[in-house]
C-alpha cells in the first residue's frame, strides 16, 4: 500500500540505507533482503541509489563521513566473495566494487567497501535466501501479494528481525502474523 513519495516510503528507504551503512552493514539485524512489491522495485532502487550516492565513506573522524571500514581486510575479502556469489543470480543496481573514493584514508589498504544494491529477477530461485554477505549489501526481491511476501521471507530460514513498512493496519496484521514464526522480532514502520 506504500507509494513512492509518501512519508512511509521515505522512512522505508531511510531505514534500508541506515541498516546498510551503520557499522558498514556488519550487524546481525542489518537488512540483507528487501522484499518489495514488484511494481515498485524500480522506485525503491532509484531512491536507494540516490541516498547511497550521498554517503561519504572513509575515516569516521572526518567531517561528513557516514560510513567507515569493515572489520578488516579479511572481512572485506569475505564480503566481496559473497557479493560475487550473489551476483550470479542477481543484478548489481548500485555500488562500485572496483573503484572507491574514501575520505581521510586509503581505499587500497583500508577495509572499505561501497554499499551495494542488487535485484533478483526470479524471487524463488535467487541465492539471496541462502547467501549472506556480512557487510553493506542488500538484495531487492519482488513480490506480487502479501502472501507471497511471507513465502519469500520464509525462504531465508529464519532471521532475527523483519521490518514491515505499511500505512495499513490490515496489511501490518497479515504480514506480522505471517512473518512472526520466522523472525525473532517484527518491526512495523509507518509515519506515526
Amino acid at each position: 500500500d506504500v507509494q513512492p513519495g509518501s512519508t512511509t516510503f521515505d522512512l522505508y528507504i531511510k531505514e534500508i540505507v541506515r541498516e546498510m551503512t551503520v557499522k558498514s552493514g556488519q550487524k546481525c539485524t542489518a537488512i540483507r533482503r528487501a522484499l518489495v512489491p514488484a511494481d515498485r522495485i524500480q522506485a525503491v532502487a532509484d531512491s536507494l541509489a540516490a541516498r547511497l550516492a550521498q554517503i561519504k565513506i572513509g575515516d569516521p573522524d572526518r567531517e561528513g563521513v557516514r560510513m567507515g571500514a569493515l572489520a578488516g581486510l579479511e572481512q572485506r575479502d569475505d564480503v566481496r566473495s559473497r557479493l560475487a556469489e550473489l551476483a550470479k543470480d542477481n543484478e548489481i543496481l548500485f555500488g562500485n566494487t572496483a573503484a572507491l573514493e574514501v575520505i581521510g584514508a586509503n581505499a587500497e589498504t583500508g577495509a572499505f567497501m561501497s554499499p551495494v544494491v542488487l535485484a533478483c529477477k526470479q524471487p524463488y530461485a535467487t541465492n539471496a535466501h541462502d547467501v549472506e554477505a556480512f557487510g553493506p549489501i542488500t538484495t531487492l526481491i519482488p513480490y506480487g501479494s502479501d502472501e507471497e511476501a511471507v513465502e519469500l521471507a520464509a525462504l531465508g530460514k529464519g532471521s532475527l528481525v523483519a521490518s514491515i513498512a505499511t500505512a495499513s493496519p490490515a496489511v501490518a496484521r497479515t504480514l506480522a502474523l505471517g512473518l512472526a514464526p520466522h523472525h525473532g522480532r517484527v518491526l512495523v514502520l509507518d509515519e506515526t
